[in-house]
């Protein structure tokens, strides 16, 4: 790429970092990188025309010999077509894996495109992808599981290894016009499931997505194939490289041992939640209506198609909010009324409601023992959702809270715990 060296000067000023955290006797190679690189074809490089050759991993590789960081590189363990069950296996059965894992100190994977791509095949002449969509939840679901197990399994081999999972760039640029707005949100699905999975258990997510853009065609010249040129590979290494050397974010008002500190920092590094420029995140404050709409949109896979006018009086079209609310109304997560209240303070009721229905959470068909619900409240259904899968408790007074603002420590941490229960399924 005509870019690279004066794009990976910029990288260089990044590893000023990189050496203070991660390879701090470089001068003396004693704690040189040793980079595994696991996945699928991206990780094993393979080419437009199904070759083999360098992938962003032997980019990432050959820049850090460069610069005398390296000490070991290797991507046996890639193989083009992995699915994330599939390196889940190798990871508990092979020796050998089992042993370069113990010997590296930098860990890269991608993967779970293929767990997609195996319930879908292209129509080349009619350029439609043919999915069975009834089977994306079950998949993508799935593939959040394999992911913790791939990093807990990751982590007892090796607790000290850093881990970088490497997300996805749209595959589609040559696909009908009328198709591109489902795939790309599903590829943002994707990403945020895998992001969300692997931060969970400590990892760093690598977004590359925003690089290639909605119509990646420099990067995936052959529209008969998904894998990108020496310039896009190249591109995947320079976020890579970028993200050794990143500090990782941390919120001024969340100190050391916050109840929430955990949930907090998982939503910040998966950028659920920013921070302003002061550097806080605003922990104690109350979430409001907008600002759920906007993070379920985020995170469910909802296609980007105009959605049906729920003609709230204080929601118009122009609102910064308006497409998220007006999605998840469309698919009866929010219900519609006159108002919608975006600015209001979204109470625990309302909460354990929207969040139900998003992500399906069902009760065991009891009554919570709750003073201020019965059987016939309208929300006790939803409610004994949050409370047969521990998603939300009551109060010690014996109250589930109804009508209490929820904090936006307390919205990361019910998230937090969602994310948990479905990957345990």
């Amino acid at each position: 790429m005509r870019n690279w060296k004066r794009k990976s000067a910029s990288v260089a000023v990044l590893f000023v970092l990189l050496l203070a955290f991660l390879v701090p006797n470089a001068a003396a190679n004693t704690d040189l990188v040793r980079y595994l690189a696991l996945g699928d074809s991206l990780a094993a490089g393979v080419t437009p025309t199904k070759g083999i050759d360098k992938g962003y991993a032997d980019y990432a590789a050959g820049y850090l010999q460069g610069e005398k960081l390296l000490e070991s590189f290797t991507k046996d363990f890639s193989m083009p077509g992995d699915r994330t069950d599939e390196l889940l296996t190798k990871l508990t059965t092979s020796a050998q894996l089992q042993a370069a894992v113990q010997k590296a100190n930098t860990i890269t994977i991608s993967a779970g495109a293929n767990d997609l791509l195996r319930e879908s095949k292209v129509d080349p002449v009619k350029k439609v992808l043919i999915i069975d969509e009834t089977k994306v939840p079950a998949t993508l679901q799935k593939t959040a599981l394999n992911y913790t197990l791939i990093l807990q399994t990751i982590n007892k081999l090796n607790p000290d290894a850093k881990v970088y999972v490497v997300g996805y760039y749209f595959p589609f640029p040559y696909i009908a016009d009328e198709q591109k707005p489902k795939l790309i949100q599903l590829t943002h699905t994707l990403n945020k499931t895998i992001e969300l999975a692997s931060v969970a258990q400590g990892a760093k997510f690598v977004s590359i997505y925003e690089k290639f853009g909605n119509d990646p065609k420099k990067y995936l010249p052959n529209p008969l194939d998904i894998h990108p040129n020496a310039e896009g590979y190249k591109v995947i290494s320079e976020a890579l490289l970028a993200s050794f050397a990143e500090a990782q974010v941390a919120a001024k008002d969340v100190p050391a041992g916050h109840w929430a500190e955990k949930e907090l920092k998982l939503l910040l590094v998966s950028k659920v939640f920013k921070l302003d420029d002061q550097g806080n995140v605003y922990p104690d404050k109350s979430i409001t209506r907008a600002e759920v709409a906007n993070i379920l949109f985020g995170l469910l896979p909802m296609t980007t198609s105009v959605p049906t006018d729920p003609g709230y009086l204080d929601v118009p079209v122009t609102h910064p909010s308006y497409m998220a609310i007006a999605k998840l109304t469309e698919a009866g997560i929010f219900a519609k009324n006159t108002s919608f209240n975006p600015d209001a303070p979204l109470t625990r009721v309302q909460l354990a409601k929207v969040v139900s229905l998003a992500f399906d959470l069902e009760g065991d068909g009891t009554t919570p023992a709750y003073k201020d619900i019965n059987e016939k409240y309208w929300a006790t259904p939803y409610i004994s959702a949050m409370a047969s899968n521990k998603i939300m408790h009551g109060y010690s007074n014996g109250t589930f809270g109804l009508h209490k603002e929820t904090s936006r420590a307390q919205f990361a941490v019910i998230l937090f715990r969602i994310q948990a229960q479905l990957t345990a399924q």
